[in-house]
């Protein structure tokens, strides 16, 4: 099903696709300047937070744009790909998903925007569009929904119908963090966005709307993982109440939360990834670790002996205070794993910050892994054991600077007036 016409009604119904058109005459105008206000309002409340964001942009629409966009990837906002035209890239094949990505890239580099980012429209995608990202070595890709139980009282069949349509995984499931996937990182998308509140849920209202993103915030923060608030621009004024109250209860929280746009948090986890330590055995029981990662890199000690300064932290963590110290331990606390374990269990374990040692010994470590097999679906219960855990444990922290969890701003342009929209329906 490639026609834009037919995928929205499958994805929205056709009474909520017919309650969504007489929403859309309101919220653009003929012309991009009333998007343009919207834009810079939105920019406004960014600024006043002292953060930016991601806006993923159909190629074509940049193409109608007359200019109003390129002005604002100076005040702190990351223009990524939304696809050349606003159709569903499941349903393409590798050579028509890289004819799609090259041409959008191009339209970008004709306007001086920067474009290392992809987002699905519809957040469909197939693997083919994970390949054809890799070959042309976009840096990150936000296509994958990721579904939190926040909507409680006001659910709706629509919502579910529409989670469905996504592909959306549940955040019960599966941890809303990025995952480095050859050279392409993965970054979640989270749901409910505004386009689930507004439209799907029927909220108008910024208490309601703000409840459901302060949990989902509550919930992230306490797993140290990320939000992907989806906030599109036409919504900003009925959402931008709901918007202030989560940027504001971010930036109380101590240890802090990191808002960041999506192409900071993918340069940041392919370069914490790459961190190495050394590890000097200085008598029986003492040794010496280093710590060389990019600036920003944090290490965690829980029930570790150091001899070096600590700060509180959260979660039976303390902060270490530098890259370089002498710990004292029986056992070295660190995550020991058979020579044999699966690739796809060290990778994770490494890209969550854990420190691993390959020994087919299990007394070296405090805490030893012996699994043969590793799913996704085994990425959260791994976390909770070995987070919910008393042993002795030296780790990096998932974000920069001792941040507890990360939030990142985004919301997708598909079109900047009720032409583009129009247009979109067919495919251009």
């Amino acid at each position: 099903m490639s026609n834009p016409l037919a995928i929205a009604v499958k994805g929205k119904g056709l009474p909520n696709l017919l309650r969504r058109s007489l929403a859309i005459g309101r919220r653009y105008g003929l012309t991009p300047a009333k998007m343009d206000r919207m834009m810079a309002r939105f920019t406004r409340v960014l600024e006043e937070f002292d953060c930016g964001a991601t806006f993923p942009l159909t190629a074509w629409t940049l193409a109608r744009s007359g200019g109003i966009l390129e002005k604002y990837q100076g005040q702190g906002i990351e223009f990524a790909a939304h696809g050349y035209h606003h159709v569903d890239h499941s349903q393409l094949s590798l050579d028509q998903q890289l004819d799609h990505l090259n041409k959008a890239r191009q339209m970008f580099e004709a306007h001086n925007l920067s474009c290392n980012g992809f987002r699905c429209p519809y957040l469909r995608w197939n693997q083919d569009t994970l390949t054809s990202l890799d070959m042309l070595n976009f840096a990150y890709d936000s296509s994958q929904a990721l579904a939190w139980d926040v909507v409680d009282g006001v659910e709706a069949e629509s919502y579910y119908r529409v989670l469905d349509f996504y592909g959306a995984q549940s955040a019960a499931d599966y941890p809303a963090l990025p995952r480095l996937t050859g050279s392409l990182v993965r970054i979640p998308y989270c749901l409910p966005d505004d386009e689930a509140l507004v439209e799907r849920l029927q909220l108008t209202d910024t208490g309601p709307m703000a409840e459901i993103w302060s949990e989902l915030l509550r919930r992230t923060y306490e797993s140290g993982e990320l939000f992907t608030l989806g906030l599109h621009p036409e919504r900003f004024v009925l959402c931008e109440g709901a918007l202030r109250a989560v940027l504001s209860h971010a930036r109380s929280l101590s240890p802090t939360v990191w808002i960041a746009r999506l192409d900071e948090i993918a340069t940041w986890w392919r370069s914490r990834t790459e961190t190495t330590y050394q590890l000097v055995k200085e008598t029986r029981n003492t040794f010496r670790l280093t710590v060389n990662g990019p600036p920003g890199t944090t290490i965690l000690a829980r029930s570790v002996m150091l001899e070096a300064p600590t700060e509180p932290w959260a979660n039976g963590y303390r902060r270490v205070l530098s890259n370089g110290f002498v710990f004292r331990a029986d056992k070295l606390p660190f995550i020991g794993l058979p020579p044999d374990s699966p690739s796809a269990l060290i990778s994770f374990l490494q890209q969550q910050g854990y420190l691993v040692q390959s020994s087919a010994d299990a007394q070296p470590c405090a805490f030893h892994l012996n699994r043969m097999d590793f799913t996704p679906e085994d990425e959260r219960p791994l976390l909770t054991q070995v987070e919910g855990g008393t042993w002795p444990l030296l780790r990096l922290a998932r974000w920069p600077d001792g941040a507890q969890s990360a939030l990142s701003v985004t919301g997708d342009i598909d079109a900047l007036t009720l032409w583009d929209y129009i247009l979109r329906m067919f495919g251009s």
